[in-house]
């Protein structure tokens, strides 16, 4: 008699596991189709963005692993996996689709704070439904579940957002031409040794203001027009233009500046520190993107590697820079001021140290922490004490109508600072 072996072949273990891939797969892409719904067709993808889905996929997954590990429900981990990410798709696309057609309902911060309770208390949901156990377990087992996955959930939306997976077709530059990087590094000592050459010398007992302007992120126009916009101001305001200099990463304009890369911001600040007297104020200006005690140089093309917060405080002490107003602008900016604080230093950070900043878009002249300080506040307040007091007014009504985490902006005025800051003032 012939026996008809029925047992699973040997690739039926894997297939679960290649389910719940797929089933992350389609999360992207339904995030990806309805941030196209919301923007509009004739965009592109973006590999920051992809990135971002990518590490908030794994923050998700781990927290699963963590939290089944805790129960001793490791059996269910695949199918956990498959059903909330497919459920993740299905209100991904629902919340986006609310969030076009009733704006309103997303206009206040405690409305967003409700919306995404509701949207995770869905998610909780289902994965206790699926433990299914006696009713003391069930219970126990989905409370350490919950919270696990609740906690996982808040540091991927908090660090690894993917709002920004599709770049719009506004911003998309489809016809750019590559970079020749050999050109790019051969342009850099004739770039910045313009700039040296013109930056005009302190006079003895006059206090003078030193400027500095870096954009970091080649990538999005907004950092680099910041850069020509924040020197203009600085220009006009404290007669700064003969003694600025200016870095930026750009990708459509590669070698405008000198690149926005450690070497020359180490060496614009050594040539700042070289001239400023001890009655001059050097006002530094950094915008970019960034992360927890990292600041992004990111220009891929020309290999930058970012700025660490303890780098720039080295850079900064190894410079000799006097008394100075610090302006980082970035996400999570307010993790540079334990390193870079001092008494002859005034430092403003966009956002706090776990906080994200808004309006890092390519096309846009203004991101919209630059916009309320600079091109708003510090027009009609030179006092960047007070001008920081209006900008902050500005942007915490801005998120607030417009249902966002607040950024949160921070200063910190070291006690020697404020007597050279007014006699530059009073000039």
């Amino acid at each position: 008699m012939t026996m008809i072996d029925t047992a699973p072949g040997p690739s039926s273990p894997s297939r679960p596991a290649l389910v719940a891939l797929a089933a992350i797969v389609l999360s992207w892409l339904a995030e990806y189709a309805a941030q196209v719904g919301y923007h509009g067709p004739g965009g592109a993808l973006s590999l920051w963005g992809v990135q971002m889905a990518v590490a908030h996929s794994a923050v998700v997954v781990a927290g699963l692993v963590i939290g089944l590990a805790l129960v001793g429900r490791m059996d269910l981990l695949a199918r956990m996996v498959t059903l909330l990410f497919l459920l993740e798709a299905v209100l991904n696309l629902a919340l986006w689709t609310l969030f076009r057609e009733a704006p309103q309902l997303f206009q206040t911060q405690g409305r967003v704070e409700a919306i995404r309770a509701v949207s995770h208390l869905v998610q909780v949901a289902l994965l206790v439904r699926l433990l299914r156990a006696p009713l003391r377990q069930w219970l126990r087992a989905g409370l350490v579940l919950a919270a696990v996955f609740l906690g996982t959930k808040h540091i991927a939306l908090r660090w690894f957002g993917v709002e920004e997976l599709y770049v719009s077709a506004d911003a998309a530059h489809s016809d750019r031409v590559p970079v020749d990087v050999e050109a790019l590094y051969a342009a850099q000592e004739r770039l910045m040794g313009a700039q040296l050459a013109a930056l005009a010398p302190q006079t003895p007992g006059v206090p003078e203001v030193f400027a500095l302007a870096l954009g970091g992120t080649a990538e999005q126009s907004v950092f680099l027009s910041e850069v020509e916009k924040v020197s203009a101001i600085l220009d006009a305001q404290y007669g700064a233009g003969a003694r600025a200099l200016k870095l930026a990463n750009s990708r459509d304009h590669p070698t405008r500046y000198p690149l926005a890369n450690r070497a020359n911001l180490a060496r614009a600040l050594a040539e700042i520190g070289a001239r400023q007297g001890a009655e001059d104020l050097a006002v530094l200006f950094l915008t970019s993107h960034g992360q927890k005690d990292r600041f992004a140089l990111e220009f891929p093309e020309a290999g930058t590697r970012d700025l660490t917060a303890a780098e720039f405080a080295a850079m900064l002490n190894d410079a000799g820079i006097g008394p100075a107003v610090i302006v980082v602008s970035a996400c999570f900016s307010g993790s540079f001021i334990d390193d870079i604080a001092a008494p002859d230093r005034l430092v403003i950070a966009a956002a706090r140290a776990d906080r994200t900043s808004f309006g890092c878009r390519d096309g846009a002249e203004w991101t919209d922490f630059g916009a309320a300080f600079f091109d708003r506040a510090l027009r009609i307040e030179p006092d960047p004490r007070r001008a920081f007091r209006l900008a902050v007014e500005e942007v915490t009504r801005k998120e607030a109508a417009a249902g966002l985490t607040p950024s949160l902006p921070q200063i910190a005025e070291g006690e020697a600072i404020g007597a050279v800051l007014d006699r530059v003032l009073a000039r």
